[in-house]
């Protein structure tokens, strides 16, 4: 080593030492102390109760129609009622006059696929038109017989929920399957005459809803099979003719008159408007005699629910064993182990679980919340695991937490939850170098029939707290 290589290394040691000697010791004993990071997983038996609940919030922008009859699960018959929102403006040509109306149609839109049952089983509908308003708290045991007369019949159409006469590019191709129905030409040359004379009627949908209270549809033939309508659209078609030039086998033109036609949807269920399912479920003797011998069982749509006592205080006399240690909460999850009741016809398990406060329940879908990760939670199916997961459940514990520091008592309030399966709609919002998903939308559960079994006397409570004591 040359003499400017130990100079170097000398003033090395140095700079360090003079540095350490600089180094100050305030705030040092706040980091003495053993710190434990516990995590205690317990499996226990969580208390709970298997609830008939048929009525129910079933407002949805699924409309339900069909019959299904299955042994383990039961028989279900779906209709619905829907107001119309109309277009503001009716797009069509001056040209066009009442008497070029030649029809309208009511389409209702099935997603390929979005059924229950044999999509090849016959069926035929009816669609009646309303008399009187919907009620505000319309649920899915509303009776329409009171807000529609027999002699108000629009339209009939007899359909199966498959493509496959449409032929092979139909079936592969086409995103839905369509089935028209027919209306009187009476009301499509009324609500016509009505757009070109600027009737004020279309200009507000309350005002609209005053003159057309909506429609019903109900199964009126079939069984096995249930739809899921995405959509109900009313067209209006037109046909019109104009003079052409027509180049003949000679070689030579002739004026050949044309016939053309067009169409416009001038009314539509939207979710703007008011639109309820009208369900009647029949549960078999199976799934009750499962529910009165004290299993939790689920099932959509209506039924059977589940009420549990989530075991909270337990908890907290776990997080207070340390005495006077400095305790941080991290984490908190619970899971459910759940299965599909067995079926012979492809029925699954609720694919998302909603977990509120039982006080809450009602409020929470008529004033369309989401979960807010302190009275609401919710969880997806995990198939691999066979449960339901929710993993966000630290702000609850802190809020009952810090009511205990209070000295409040922990009631039945803080800690009965139901079990809803629902839909949830959700967004994720990219960040640098995250993603962060949001839920914009939670709804029962309507798509398809399910039936599941939770085993609630096997739930896992996983707990994650750091604790430090104080020298």
């Amino acid at each position: 080593m040359n003499a400017k290589s130990i100079i170097a290394a000398l003033l090395s040691v140095a700079i360090f030492a003079a540095c350490d000697d600089d180094t100050s010791q305030i705030g040092s004993s706040l980091s003495k102390g053993e710190v434990t990071i516990m995590v205690d997983s317990i499996a226990t038996e969580v208390e709970s109760e298997s609830i008939f609940h048929d009525s129910f919030d079933g407002r949805n922008t699924t409309k339900l129609l069909g019959r299904i009859n299955i042994p383990q699960y039961g028989s279900l018959s779906c209709s619905f009622v829907s107001q119309m929102m109309s277009a503001v403006q009716m797009n069509i040509p001056d040209s066009i006059k009442a008497e070029d109306v030649d029809s309208m149609r009511l389409v209702l839109s099935v997603p390929r696929g979005s059924l229950t049952g044999d999509s090849l089983a016959p069926q035929q509908l009816r669609v009646y038109r309303l008399e009187k308003p919907l009620p505000s708290d319309i649920s899915t045991t509303f009776d329409p017989s009171g807000y529609y007369n027999a002699s108000s019949l629009m339209g009939t159409a007899s359909y199966t929920l498959s493509n496959i006469a449409k032929g092979d590019s139909a079936l592969k191709k086409e995103p839905y399957v369509r089935v028209p129905v027919t209306l009187p030409i009476a009301f499509a040359r009324e609500i016509f005459n009505k757009y070109r004379a600027n009737d004020p009627v279309f200009q507000w949908p309350a005002s609209f809803n005053a003159w057309f209270p909506g429609i019903y549809v109900e199964q009126n033939f079939g069984n096995g099979c249930i739809a899921n309508i995405s959509r109900a659209e009313m067209f209006t078609y037109w046909h019109h003719t104009r003079q052409v030039q027509e180049m003949q086998p000679d070689s030579t033109y002739k004026t050949v008159t044309q016939t053309l036609r067009d169409s416009v949807c001038l009314l539509a269920s939207q979710p703007e408007v008011l639109s309820s399912n009208v369900i009647n479920y029949k549960v078999s003797e199976y799934i009750k005699g499962m529910a009165e011998s004290g299993k939790s069982v689920i099932t959509t749509p209506g039924g059977y629910l589940t009420s549990i006592k989530f075991p909270v205080q337990r908890l907290i006399d776990e997080f207070r064993r340390n005495g006077s240690a400095l305790s941080v909460v991290s984490s908190l999850r619970f899971e459910i182990p759940a299965e599909v009741i067995e079926n012979d016809y492809g029925l699954t398990v609720a694919p998302n679980l909603l977990m509120v406060r039982k006080t809450d329940y009602e409020s929470f879908f008529r004033e369309n919340r989401v979960p807010d990760g302190t009275t609401s939670f919710y969880a997806a199916y995990n198939a691999d695991k066979r449960s339901y997961q929710f993993n966000s459940m630290r702000s609850y514990f802190l809020k009952v937490l810090e009511a205990d520091d209070k000295g409040e008592t922990i009631d039945d309030e803080d800690c009965e939850f139901m079990l809803v399966p629902v839909s949830v709609t959700t967004e994720t919002v990219e960040n640098y170098n995250s993603s962060t998903t949001y839920v914009t939308r939670c709804q029962p559960y309507l798509t398809t029939p399910t039936m599941t079994q939770l085993f609630t006397d096997r739930c896992i409570i996983c707990f994650t707290y750091s604790s430090q004591k104080i020298d």
